[in-house]
């Protein structure tokens, strides 16, 4: 394709990159070629009013030039695979049913007209179209609700917090309770949506998406929308295919967390670049925002499989502004509630109740560490984190109801730390005690190990706290437990069932089996220092402790 217009109209446009990428210049290339094909005097890749007259109305049989523009753009919107010569056969034809009933086009027919060539060529296609959504930051009025009605509306939707507009001319976009009412009497649906920001990239972070997760999650509770509604939140800037992994990925990533722990669902709002993004890191539907034809995020990427709904353009109805959206019947929107209270805990709370569990009743300070134990043989810290703190290597193990996921733990003492046996349900026993000293209700825990050339071990165990006392929390928080230990000189004179200690040392600086037998080992040592810490135990009482949990523990 690349090559054909860079032969038939380089002259004109320059050459494009042959890099088998379509982008905004291959894009911009095709609607320069229909133009030429259709007479545009002109012709600027620009799909203005004179191309919009000028489209024509192409069926099977068809052959020349604009076939073969609407054979490139079923191709590169992933429609058809055939040969782009100009034919509009069977297959041509049958590609243009599949891309109408997508994009929700009807009627459903093999024929090309300005709603199938436009919506190939441009992100809001025919801004004629009929569609039977819209959204609006306006709070409505009975006036409002019955002018959408008139006009064949029949699903909104709305902001569920914030305002819009700057000194007078500000005013509130919220939903409300009295307002739902309304429109639901009226016999219409809603779909929420959250943007308390994202106009600006600087905006966009995990721990910004952690907490709009929450607000948005709790604001919909509030309102009663029922269990299951997928939430939107929107991305509303033109952010640069290069920026996005940086920012709004994991802006996403933070939402889904937090979002996930309450009965609703995540949604995104933004290009269709933004929103391809998000379908790959598993935002459940997609409302595109497709008006912004010119945007680099729209300009050049196909529409996302899960599009629930497409914004393509605006207008006022009576002296309400709003913004068309078509919709593919994914979402159909809510029309009952019943509100409900969305408790949350504060974070800081939590934190304060991990570092009591540990004996230090201080208040919660970030990123510093505190010292629990500090001997030569062993030293135990502990670091708030106000963030997903990910260990690199291993995977989370759950923590639901206040328990460790016994099976996962076990499995990864037995196929990363070679333990196994019967007493595995004492070491997970222990590491319940830690977790019930923070009143963590669910999360999950990575482990990261290390050894030296000495023998020296060092592991950490990160806590993800997503639930205490039952309730989520308000921002993300992590506890991060260190424990540095030297098992030769910690255990000299103490005998380990099952454990040559010093040979185990020896043996893991050259032999990868060993190395993580005293992963495993260390491990288990940690766990029992830190329960027995948080017990009010001492050092001959964890001396005491490890012979009874590796008694029954099958090492290496």
């Amino acid at each position: 394709m690349q090559q054909y217009l860079n032969g038939k109209y380089g002259d004109e446009l320059g050459i494009l990159p042959c890099d088998g990428i379509y982008q905004r210049a291959t894009n911009t290339a095709l609607i320069f070629a229909l133009q030429k094909a259709i007479g545009v005097a002109g012709a600027n890749g620009n799909y203005g009013p004179g191309t919009v007259a000028t489209t024509p109305t192409v069926s099977e049989g068809a052959s020349g030039e604009v076939v073969r523009v609407i054979q490139y753009g079923l191709l590169v919107n992933g429609f058809y695979d055939g040969d782009c010569d100009g034919k509009y056969d069977a297959d041509v034809a049958s590609a243009v049913i599949a891309f109408r009933k997508f994009m929700n086009l009807p009627p459903f027919t093999g024929k090309s007209d300005l709603s199938v060539i436009k919506g190939l060529l441009t992100s809001n296609g025919n801004t004629d179209r009929d569609s039977i959504a819209l959204d609006t930051s306006a709070q409505l009025t009975d006036k409002d609700i019955a002018n959408f009605k008139r006009y064949g509306f029949s699903v909104v939707g709305r902001y569920l917090t914030g305002s819009v507009g700057t000194g007078a001319s500000k005013r509130s976009k919220y939903l409300t309770s009295d307002e739902l009412e309304r429109i639901t009497d009226a016999g219409l649906r809603v779909f929420p949506i959250y943007e308390d920001g994202g106009y600006e990239i600087e905006y966009f972070s995990r721990n910004r998406g952690y907490q709009d997760g929450i607000t948005a999650a709790k604001k919909a509770a509030e309102l009663g929308f029922p269990s299951g509604t997928v939430i939107y939140f929107a991305v509303d800037v033109d952010i640069q295919d290069g920026d996005i992994e940086g920012t709004v990925v994991p802006y996403m990533k933070g939402v889904i967390d937090a979002v996930k722990l309450s009965p609703y669902e995540p949604g995104i709002y933004g290009t269709r670049n933004v929103c391809l993004h998000g379908e790959e890191v598993g935002m459940k539907y997609s409302f595109v925002a497709d008006m912004s034809y010119g945007w680099s995020g729209n300009l050049g990427f196909r529409m996302p499989t899960n599009w629930a709904f497409d914004q393509f353009t605006e207008y006022p109805i009576g002296s309400t502004d709003i913004d068309q959206v078509a919709a593919s019947g994914k979402d159909a929107g809510v029309n009952k509630f019943s509100p409900q209270l969305y408790g949350t805990i504060s974070y800081r709370e939590v934190a304060a109740d991990v570092l009591k569990g540990f004996g230090k009743s201080v208040s919660a300070e970030f990123n510093k560490k505190i010292e629990l134990v500090d001997i030569p043989s062993l030293k135990i810290s502990v670091e708030l984190v106000n963030s997903l703190s990910v260990a690199d290597e291993s995977p989370a193990i759950t923590i639901s109801n206040g328990k460790l996921d016994s099976i996962s733990f076990a499995n990864w003492l037995q196929t990363s730390g070679h333990i196994k046996g019967n007493g595995v349900d004492a070491v997970v026993n222990e590491a319940n005690k830690v977790i019930s000293s923070a009143s963590i209700t669910n999360g999950n825990v990575a482990i990261e190990a290390s050894i030296n050339n000495s023998g020296e071990s060092k592991l950490k165990f990160i806590y993800h706290i997503l639930e205490a006392k039952d309730k989520q929390l308000d921002n993300e928080l992590s506890v991060v437990i260190t424990v540095t230990s030297k098992p030769t000189d910690l255990f000299t004179g103490t005998k380990i069932p099952n454990v040559d200690v010093p040979k185990l040392v020896t043996q893991s600086q050259t032999d990868q089996k060993s190395w993580e037998t005293l992963i495993g080992f260390s491990t288990v040592v940690a766990i029992a220092g830190v329960s027995i810490f948080i017990s009010g135990g001492t050092l001959s009482v964890l001396l005491d402790l490890i012979p009874q949990l590796f008694t029954g523990l099958l090492v290496g």
